[in-house]
């Protein structure tokens, strides 16, 4: 017979309650697990006074009478300890508003998934439907269980839940056979439970002056030993892996390779069996892993290497690489002799997307923008076109101009656009504090090649407002999350006319963004809500370009996805250009942008040249 089952949950994830006879200053390690069943029942009493009148109350306590007539039985869901410090008054516990002195207090409660539920069930107990109708009525009343903190929501439920694994079963000892077949470490608990005769003046005791909570149990109450069996889990061991490894070569002699300025450079001719370079590293470091895939780079394509990249095959723990984590200071051979030094390592989850070989290609390459006078946020479109055209300029003297990338250029070798779906270079810009661009990004969906990677770093920003600007690489990255919500940095420009159909109106910028996101490979969000911000202040017509119809207006969105997204998200027109800019949530840039403030007459022109 399933009896009487109620469901708790948690939503913020934290449970606290402080054991009868137990000290304030007791409170470290000490948590009441599971709620007794005497908390359970003045929980109940106090909502009966707070929801109603003195007849609720009366049948509160007899629908208490008829729930302690069985000892109830817990499942429990996975929680963790969480030891915190409260101040306390010092002196004869003065909890005047004026207490001045205070000493540190410990306290401890427990940190359980929200989505997890706690089960109580008492057998045997079948309640009637007013019974039953009064019961649910209480539980959705009560706002926490124990302290403030523990705030909950309590259901009753009409069946006892399957135990899942990981779940803790809790009964009286004297119903031990019921733990059959259930594994785990026992520990023996107390709880207190109400007498079956308890009356509302026991349920009712104030404890505010002390004297009751120093009884070893409250009038109306008894102490049940309970048995609590928890699984066994095993050690887990969080060990550091990794996917590969980038040491930096400085010196003359570095390793000679190919480049298109140095075709017969790396031949056999010149260094000898391609091993030879691997049987270098190795004997810098003492070994490889057996399947490393050893990769030269030439960033500046001079013909000899700036970096040794090791890729492994698999993620591999920390400790079984050391020596590639403390190589030699140097690496000699035939030809070879030059500076080794650690400069990266990819650990297994870094945020970065793997294009191919994770070592040979990045999405995203993040510069810190420095400048006395930076320019504006509302120049993102200016400064984007500006760093492309330079960008193209050292692609050009570096490989030719009909030989420049199209995944940097957007065009192929014919001079037709690309047709890759967004995934060739966007240039992106953020302004930490919503007004002065402080950080520029190159992002490549398909990802970016060490030469490619090479122009983008060489490629440099003319001094605008009269300042001289440096673009300094960095590992910070504003702009992929993930996260749930993003909120527009730069404005959304739509890239189609709002239609009326039939009175309806279709293709509205909201439903634009939808589509793009779409397209995109984002999943749908389930909101879009407009945002009122300074989006009339943006440039948004390129430079000597036609089709960018301004009068379709600019839009700033906050949206929220059903789960966690990574971005970077750039929709709608100019979007390679740093328009239609979402940022998450968290960064300070996109709360400040949406604010509202007005930043007309802001507009800055810039007169950049287009040299490297």
């Amino acid at each position: 017979m399933t009896g009487v089952v109620i469901a708790a949950r948690f939503p913020f994830g934290r449970y606290a309650a402080t054991p009868w006879f137990r000290s304030r200053r007791e409170h470290v390690s000490n948590v009441e697990w599971p709620p007794s069943p005497w908390r359970i029942a003045r929980a109940l009493v106090a909502t009966a006074h707070r929801l109603g009148s003195d007849s609720l109350v009366e049948k509160t306590v007899a629908l208490i009478r008829r729930l302690a007539a069985a000892e109830p039985r817990y499942l429990l869901p996975p929680a963790t300890e969480v030891v915190y410090t409260q101040w306390m008054p010092q002196l004869e516990f003065d909890d005047s508003p004026g207490a001045s002195r205070r000493s540190e207090n410990g306290h401890t409660l427990l940190a359980i998934s929200p989505e997890r539920e706690l089960y109580v069930r008492w057998p045997a107990v079948e309640l009637d439907r007013a019974e039953r109708d009064l019961l649910a009525r209480l539980l959705a009343g009560i706002p926490y269980l124990g302290q403030s903190v523990s705030i909950c929501t309590l259901e009753l439920r009409d069946a006892w839940p399957e135990r899942r694994p990981d779940e803790t079963t809790a009964v009286p000892s004297t119903a031990q056979s019921e733990l059959e077949g259930v594994r785990g470490a026992r520990l023996a608990v107390r709880l207190l439970a109400p007498e079956p005769a308890v009356d509302r003046r026991d349920l009712e005791v104030s404890t505010g002056d002390g004297l009751v909570k120093a009884m070893p149990a409250p009038p109306g109450s008894r102490w049940v030993e309970y048995v609590r069996v928890a699984p066994r889990r095993p050690p887990t061991r969080h060990e550091a892996r990794v996917n590969g490894i980038v040491h930096r070569l400085e010196g003359a002699l570095r390793p000679a390779m190919a480049s298109p300025y140095h075709p017969e450079a790396g031949s056999r001719a010149m260094l000898g069996p391609p091993p030879t370079i691997d049987a270098l590293l190795r004997r810098a470091c003492g070994g490889l892993p057996a399947d490393a895939q050893v990769v030269l780079a030439d960033d500046d394509l001079d013909g000899r290497a700036e970096r040794i990249l090791v890729h492994l095959a698999h993620p591999v723990p920390a400790r079984e690489v050391v020596q590639l984590l403390t190589p030699a200071s140097r690496l000699a051979g035939p030809g070879v002799d030059c500076a080794l030094r650690l400069e990266s390592v990819q650990w297994e989850g870094s945020a970065e997307r793997k294009v191919g070989s994770p070592l040979l290609r990045r999405q995203l390459l993040v510069f810190f923008l420095e400048s006395s006078a930076p320019p504006l946020l509302t120049d993102a479109l200016v400064v984007c076109e500006i760093f492309r055209r330079r960008l193209l300029g050292v692609a050009g003297r570096r490989l030719g101009a009909h030989a420049i990338p199209p995944r940097l250029s957007g065009r192929t070798g014919d001079g037709r656009r690309l047709e890759d779906d967004h995934a060739h270079v966007h240039f992106l810009v953020a302004a930490t504090n919503g007004r002065e661009i402080d950080t520029l990004a190159v992002w490549c969906p398909e990802g970016l090649d060490s030469i490619e990677q090479s122009i983008v770093r060489a490629t440099k920003l003319p001094a605008l407002l009269g300042s001289a600007i440096r673009l300094r690489p960095v590992d910070r990255d504003p702009f992929t999350g993930p996260a749930r919500r993003f909120r527009s940095h730069t404005p959304f420009l739509p890239v189609r006319h709002p239609k009326s159909r039939q009175g309806i109106l279709r293709d509205t910028p909201a439903e634009q963004v939808v589509h793009e996101l779409e397209r995109r490979g984002f999943p749908a969000p389930v909101r879009v809500v407009p945002l009122v911000g300074p989006w009339s202040s943006f440039r948004i017509v390129r430079q000597g370009k036609s089709g960018c119809f301004p009068y379709l207006g600019a839009y700033g969105f906050e949206l929220e996805f059903g789960e966690p997204v990574r971005g970077p998200i750039m929709l709608g027109r100019n979007s390679h250009f740093g328009m239609g800019l979402f940022l998450p949530l968290g960064f300070a840039g996109a709360e400040a942008g949406a604010s509202g403030d007005s930043t007309e007459g802001l507009h800055t022109h810039f007169s950049g040249g287009t040299s490297g």
